[in-house]
């Protein structure tokens, strides 16, 4: 289950359905920003895209399942 494009807000913390956790740091021209970790572990948060190529918005909200933040 995916969740909506208006759903995904810079500061906004998500799930995804393997329980990782990626946390929007920002969205420009309909791209996500975003550093994640492990749901299970809480690890300090770290690049979760490639910087050259981040994910469309749409893509994003494919890829997340909750809104947990």
């Amino acid at each position: 289950m995916s969740l909506k494009i208006t759903d995904i807000v810079v500061g906004g913390i998500y799930k995804t359905a393997n329980n990782q956790e990626r946390k929007v740091t920002d969205i420009k021209d309909d791209k996500v920003y975003y550093e994640s970790r492990g749901g299970n572990i809480k690890n300090e948060w770290s690049y979760g895209h490639t910087l050259a190529s981040p994910p469309s918005i749409e893509n994003f909200a494919e890829a997340v399942v909750e809104k947990i933040g």
